[in-house]
């Protein structure tokens, strides 16, 4: 009794003690709330100035991309230029149109001519362009000095070739072809030069072609191969700060040049959707910025490129430094908030360990009265009034509560008497008038044992040996009013005699199955009782070969034992009071957990299984 008013006190204070509500102090709280509020506006601006400053270091890192590509551009338009200028001034110095058709029947004297004219402009352009050109050579039809001249070589070889095509379809006479390896051998620049044992050598060649001034005919073809690491040579191109990379691409967009470490099977995916463009490129994990340009003349795309991670790693090393700066500024404002609260929410501290005493069970404190005249102030001198008022009020409560459930236990116990009076004399009636006296003094006997039960004990608890008499009595009556129609098994366990149990506990439940199991079913009836313990618990079996309870009406007797209120009943069961009654006494009674339990089936009968948790010894 007194454990459950404790509970319900220590209920009503969890709702208004701040400190119990999450498990956090109030002041902890109010400080969490400040710091989150300032953490918020402080992680936005962070994170927007972030995001600003990535985007103006990628801003920044496309322009310096343009710029760098700029240079090469410039680079690769310098040495086309000078091609363009050496082929225009080598076509323009000899008469190739009358020497490379194969016509003109050419004397000794021409041919000695030509040779040393040829000759004598691949010097000058040797010594003018050092190291820029990897190999010029002469296709003619023309084939009278091809064995005094190695430079000169039979246009029919030319027309094998799977890239005259190439050379045939260009509008211009000048003309660029794809990038190829190198068929020749040497190299006419200078000695050092000389790549007789080299091969692969990639090289972009130009071709102008030949005509015949009168037929218009091609009677030869001048190559001039430029290697393609001097076409983009990596000393002329400006060292970048952001430690970008030159990428060139042939016509079919494969990498035939780089100043990095790039595989060709990273740019097999590569598209260059426009002629000029900054794109994200991922290669790998890693997301680069490409910056490509298609040079008109040649075909070839150039391109320099720059891992994104590098521009933004600088803003990173950045948002680091404002991250730490922000955290030790954020851990600084917090203990200020925390010391600051804490002074001021003082005496709501004492408050809420004055409340947290009261949810132990001690009413008897107070809150030291300072004289101040705020709400704190207020709220325990009402605190103290309530606690005074709460304290004498408990002690009233417990002493009616216990007076009412005494009155309640009798009024239950008196309930049962009468009842069972009527219908044993009843019984007893009707065998006189069966002239069946030979048994009537027993029964009589044990009438008398049961009221003797009922009156001589005045407590409402009993030991089980008497609770379990008592129900003896109760059958051997029964006996005399069904005789041969009903079996009763009584099994009772060894060494639980002296339990504690409430009175009148089990014969109302046998009754029940006398009064409403076997009413409307024809016998033989048979009742089986039990008794054994388990644990800390007594474990108590009623069950009937009766006609069982319907399922619905078997739901409204669990709900109502749920919700611990009165079983609704019809006109016919209003007497049937066993259930109700057994259910309240174990409640008002017996320790927390202790419960009845029914199962039942129609027209099989009726389980009742009573468990009663034992006080610790």
């Amino acid at each position: 009794m007194i454990r459950r008013l404790q509970h319900c006190v220590r209920k009503h204070f969890h709702k208004i003690s701040l400190s119990k509500l999450k498990n956090i102090s109030l002041v902890q709280k109010i400080t969490w709330i400040i710091t989150l509020v300032l953490i918020v506006p402080i992680g936005v601006v962070c994170i927007f100035y972030y995001r600003e400053f990535q985007t103006s270091l990628l801003n920044d890192a496309n322009n310096k991309l343009k710029e760098t590509l700029t240079y090469m551009e410039t680079s690769m338009n310098t040495n086309l230029d000078t091609i363009d200028a050496v082929i225009h001034e080598l076509n323009y110095r000899q008469e190739f149109s009358y020497f490379l058709d194969e016509k003109n029947m050419l004397s000794e004297r021409e041919q000695t001519y030509y040779i040393s004219s040829v000759q004598g402009e691949l010097i000058n352009i040797r010594y003018l362009y050092p190291n820029k050109f990897y190999y010029i050579a002469v296709f003619s039809s023309n084939t009278q000095v091809e064995d005094k001249f190695e430079r000169q070589y039979k246009l029919e070889d030319l027309k094998k070739k799977p890239y005259y095509k190439e050379i045939l379809d260009a509008s211009n006479s000048m003309s660029y072809g794809m990038v190829r390896n190198s068929e020749f051998k040497s190299s006419n620049i200078n000695v050092k030069d000389l790549n007789l044992d080299k091969k692969g050598i990639q090289v972009l060649p130009i071709y102008l072609k030949i005509y015949n001034l009168s037929t218009k005919q091609i009677v030869g073809v001048i190559e001039v191969d430029m290697e393609i690491t001097k076409l983009i040579k990596e000393e002329n191109l400006p060292v970048t700060e952001t430690m970008a990379d030159y990428l060139l691409f042939d016509q079919n967009n494969q990498m035939i040049y780089q100043t990095g470490t790039f595989k060709t099977a990273d740019f097999v995916n590569l598209t260059f959707k426009n002629e000029k463009d900054i794109v994200d490129y991922k290669i790998g994990n890693k997301t680069y910025l490409l910056a490509y340009s298609r040079c008109g003349n040649t075909g070839l795309m150039r391109a320099v490129i720059i891992a994104k991670h590098n521009v933004l790693a600088y803003s990173n090393s950045i948002i680091v430094n404002v991250i730490l700066v922000a955290i030790s500024s954020m851990l600084i404002v917090f203990v200020l908030i925390y010391w600051i609260i804490k002074k001021m929410l003082k005496r709501l501290v004492v408050l809420d360990e004055m409340m947290a005493k009261i949810e132990g069970g001690d009413f008897d404190v107070s809150i030291q009265d300072n004289g101040e005249a705020d709400e704190i102030a207020r709220i325990s001198r009402s605190f103290n009034r309530m606690a005074s008022r709460l304290h004498s009020v408990l002690r009233s409560a417990i002493e009616k509560e216990k007076a009412q459930k005494e009155a309640e236990l009798k009024a239950l116990q008196a309930q049962i008497n009468p009842h069972f009076l009527y219908n044993t004399l009843e019984n007893m009636r009707m065998q006189c008038e069966m002239d069946e006296y030979q048994n009537l003094g027993d029964n009589l006997a044990a009438l008398g044992d049961l009221f003797r039960y009922s009156i001589k004990w005045g407590s409402n608890q009993v030991p089980f040996e008497l609770e379990w008499a008592n129900l003896e009595n109760y059958i051997s009556i029964m006996k005399m009013r069904f005789a041969e129609d009903m079996t009763c098994i009584m099994e009772c366990e060894e060494h639980i005699g002296d339990i504690i149990v409430p009175k009148l506990l089990l014969q109302p439940l046998v009754e029940n199955s006398f009064n409403h199991g076997f009413r409307g079913n024809f016998p033989p009836w048979r009742i089986t009782i039990r008794a054994f313990r388990q644990m800390d618990k007594l474990i108590i079996e009623i069950e009937d070969n009766g006609s069982g309870i319907r399922e619905e009406r078997l739901q409204q007797i669990w709900q109502a034992m749920e919700e611990k209120r009165p079983i609704e009943a019809s006109e016919r069961d209003r007497n049937s009071i066993g259930i109700i009654n057994v259910q309240q006494r174990l409640d008002m009674i017996c320790k927390e957990g202790s419960k009845i339990e029914i199962s039942s089936k129609v027209k099989v009968g009726t389980k009742i299984v009573i468990t009663i948790i034992l006080e610790e010894e």
